[in-house]
């Protein structure tokens, strides 16, 4: 495949005027289109980035370098190949999560947020995954590595996010609700908060309704938010949300988030709540990120002018 001068630039983590520097020396083998411009085979830029001692995330993927500088240029038109797909989960399956981790960062270096990454590329491998279990086709060991290796790489990706969060940042509480193992789902949640600018209470898996008030007191969180799977009916998550409502301190007016794949069931019933009004319901990444940065926004101008 064929790469622009920008494209190479942010493959090799530098500017593009090194890049036509490298090229017009002879360095960076290139070819010249019809208009002037240039374009680098992806094989020769990974040859020149090994022959000169780079440490870049593309030498990270070795055999699979087209195959993931392809998905990341898809996945910057929201869209997945399955090829990508599959290479994800064999990374994940042969202890390579390091590979996914350095995919990750250059897709935010390609512009890719993390929603999309998650909503598109991870939660396309779980769905996978769960299906494959389903069908017999993925033994109960093999859907808990790549469970455990998803894990490992947001634990990473959270690491990175912890330090752009700001002293005064106001605070979220997250857990996954009572008989909860699944924190899949709760993990990705975190870390998009983190980017946002919140700090973040993270309480775990099978958390009580008890808990939660408590940290949402102990914080004065102005947001909760639960995870729960398809494995909970929506009827039992309406009981946790209602049960953390009525512990809650009624003044305090923090506002229930619920995500994850059992989000989207649970909210046709959102009229059993003591106060539907402070429940939000989330089935995809894209669309909470872009609530809670709002909320977050939100929360900040009413706190200023507070003060």
């Amino acid at each position: 495949m064929l790469l622009s001068s920008r494209q190479a630039a942010i493959l090799l983590d530098t500017h593009e005027s090194s890049i036509k520097r490298w090229c017009n020396a002879g360095e960076l083998e290139c070819q010249t289109t019809s208009g002037g411009h240039r374009r680098i085979a992806l094989e020769k830029l990974v040859r020149f980035a090994s022959k000169s001692g780079l440490h870049v995330d593309v030498l990270v993927f070795q055999d699979d370098a087209q195959t993931a500088v392809n998905g990341l240029l898809a996945l910057r038109r929201s869209r997945v190949p399955a090829d990508l797909q599959d290479m994800v989960k064999q990374w994940l399956l042969d202890a390579q999560s390091y590979r996914l981790t350095a995919f990750m960062r250059l897709a935010k270096a390609f512009g890719i947020g993390l929603p999309v990454i998650y909503d598109r590329l991870i939660g396309g491998v779980m769905r996978d995954v769960g299906d494959s279990w389903a069908r017999g086709a993925f033994r109960i060991g093999e859907e808990h590595r790549i469970s455990e290796a998803i894990l490992d790489v947001l634990y990473a990706q959270q690491a990175h996010s912890d330090r752009m969060t700001l002293a005064d940042s106001p605070t979220a509480v997250l857990g996954a609700i009572r008989d909860e193992e699944h924190v899949t789902g709760a993990m990705m949640v975190r870390t998009l908060l983190t980017e946002s600018g919140w700090k973040v209470a993270y309480l775990g898996r099978n958390v009580p309704e008890e808990d939660f008030v408590l940290f949402q007191h102990k914080v004065t969180a102005p947001l909760v938010c639960l995870s729960a799977t398809i494995s909970r009916t929506p009827e039992s998550i309406m009981e946790v949300v209602n049960r953390v409502l009525e512990l809650g301190d009624a003044d305090s007016g923090f506002l229930i988030a619920v995500g994850g794949s059992g989000a989207k069931a649970a909210s046709r019933l959102v009229h059993l709540a003591s106060d539907p009004g402070r429940v939000r319901f989330f089935d995809s990444a894209t669309d909470f990120a872009s609530w809670s940065t709002e909320f977050l926004s939100n929360t900040a101008l009413v706190e200023n002018e507070t003060h």
